[in-house]
């Protein structure tokens, strides 16, 4: 499937986009607990746990469920996250005329062995699945039932939808969680808002009783708030080619985008923050009630907390549409789901062939070849890394010659300058706390000279001595291999990556 009007950007500041409705509060919520928990704030949190709801699952059988696989703070886990499009409750309202709750947004997150890494699979609306039989609300039941995904959640709740995605995956669902619009709005305001980029302005306006969303945005990079984000994740019609599967697209590359604004922001670091992040979190949170503690979100989101941005990866189910709007899953899918229940790579990494040896033997040793590998893993891809560049070389212009080498190679160049003394060797200087980042701009420069520098933020400063030469690609570290065999599926992205959408080039009169 061709993904059209997505525009990765080699330069300037990183910004992503939109994914399933309210989800995008749930899965940035779980991620943002992952890598935000403190142990400072652990007496704070735990005051929190009384807001979260408690879902009864006692509808699940567990003698025809997938086995379970035993839950450490290291073994592979299932989540499933749930969006709820529920027109009531507080800060929920104004967003559409259609009663009753639907999960519009359902996103699969298989967390690998070692909790290095991530995929969550996007579960379009629209698939067309059986479902099997289910309570409902009324004390009645539903099922077996072949119709659309989403009327698992409307019928039977949280629970069918459950009971739906392990009997046609065969993945077992370990944690879940549901969330709402009002969730999501206040998530983003509570982070400080989110980065979204636009290669061309858009308008959608609301139309009561007919649609729209109301989004009203200039061409590039905006930072927006929570209202603003729920009308950029909803937006259907005015983007794209219209389809849910296009809007699903959008919305995976904001949630992207917001997992890399908590990490880039140090939630971990701001106590205010983190604790007003989690409380808009966990007032709108439903969960089983073995998920239900806030001192269990810390266990969880401690065994997590060093997952790479790049790492985390989104792909959609492998999909075709099919006769009256239906969603149909191609073979590839059951592949995918298979891999996935083994705790296994989606697309399988393919293994390049070894090609023959051209040399020959002349009885002596080999000159030696010099390496091209780092001496150490890494983990922190150029996309992610801001940089200012120092020209200390001595050579006018060198400064902005290596800027354009280090932003051909990926990396977010936010200044360059020059000072008057010269140094002999390129030398890198970085905060602490972004010591992987420093480690992969080093690389890139050629360079064993980093220096720690408490004064700096998140930008390593890459100053350029007499020894500069160019730049090298960065290998970075890829614990289960690319998700995509290939490296090139537009399909797939990550929340390393930075994306530009098109906009509908509309303004507002």
């Amino acid at each position: 499937m061709t993904v059209q009007g997505r525009h990765r950007t080699s330069s300037a500041r990183k910004s992503e986009h939109p994914w399933m409705r309210k989800v995008i509060g749930a899965s940035s919520a779980l991620i943002l607990i992952a890598t935000a928990i403190s142990g400072g704030a652990v007496y704070a949190l735990n005051s929190l746990g009384k807001n979260i709801g408690i879902i009864d699952t006692s509808d699940l059988d567990e003698k025809n469920r997938p086995a379970p696989v035993v839950q450490t703070d290291t073994s592979a886990t299932n989540i499933l996250i749930m969006g709820s499009d529920i027109r009531s409750g507080s800060g929920n309202s104004g967003y559409g005329f259609v009663s009753g709750a639907r999960s519009d947004t359902t996103l699969l997150v298989h967390i690998y062995e070692g909790r290095r890494s991530a995929i969550a699979v996007s579960i379009p609306r629209d698939s067309f699945v059986t479902i099997p039989n289910c309570k409902t609300s009324n004390g009645g039941s539903i099922g077996p039932w072949t119709t659309k995904f989403n009327a698992a959640f409307a019928f039977g709740g949280p629970v069918c939808t459950i009971k739906t995605i392990e009997a046609i995956t065969g993945v077992r669902v370990d944690r879940f969680v549901v969330m709402d619009f009002n969730a999501f709005k206040k998530v983003v305001d509570a982070v400080g808002g989110v980065d979204v980029c636009l290669t061309t302005p858009v308008y959608d306006p609301y139309i009561k009783g007919i649609g729209g969303s109301g989004l009203n945005l200039p061409a590039g990079i905006t930072t927006i708030d929570g209202q603003q984000a729920l009308q950029w994740v909803r937006a259907r019609d005015a983007l794209g080619d219209g389809s849910d599967i296009g809007r699903i697209q959008r919305q995976q590359e904001f949630v992207s985008s917001m997992v890399k604004s908590m990490k880039q922001k140090g939630l971990a670091k701001n106590p205010v923050r983190l604790y007003r992040v989690l409380s808009a979190v966990t007032s709108s949170l439903t969960t089983s009630k073995d998920f239900s503690k806030i001192s269990q979100w810390q266990e969880f989101a401690l065994s997590i907390s060093s997952m790479p941005l790049s790492q985390i990866k989104f792909v959609t189910v492998p999909n075709k549409y099919i006769e009256n709007g239906n969603v149909g899953w191609l073979p590839e899918a059951k592949k995918m789901w298979a891999a996935i229940k083994k705790d296994k790579p989606w697309p399988p990494v393919t293994k390049p062939t070894p090609k023959p040896s051209t040399s020959i033997s002349t009885g002596t040793s080999p000159t030696p070849t010099p390496s091209t590998s780092p001496t150490t893993t890494l983990v922190t891809p150029p996309g992610d890394v801001h940089v200012v560049v120092v020209n200390a070389s001595g050579v006018d212009g060198l400064g902005y010659k290596a800027s354009n080498s280090l932003r051909e190679r990926g990396f977010i160049i936010d200044n360059v300058t020059s000072v008057s003394k010269v140094i002999p060797k390129t030398k890198v200087r970085y905060n602490a706390n972004y010591s992987e980042s420093a480690k992969t701009a080093a690389y890139s420069a050629r360079t064993k000279e980093l220096v720690e520098d408490k004064s700096l933020d998140r930008a390593v400063v890459v100053v350029i001595g007499k020894d500069w030469t160019n730049t090298r690609k960065v290998p970075v570290d890829s614990n289960n291999g690319p998700i995509n065999g290939e490296g090139n599926d537009t399909n797939v992205i990550s929340a390393g990556d930075s994306i530009c959408s098109n906009g509908n080039n509309r303004t507002k009169s």
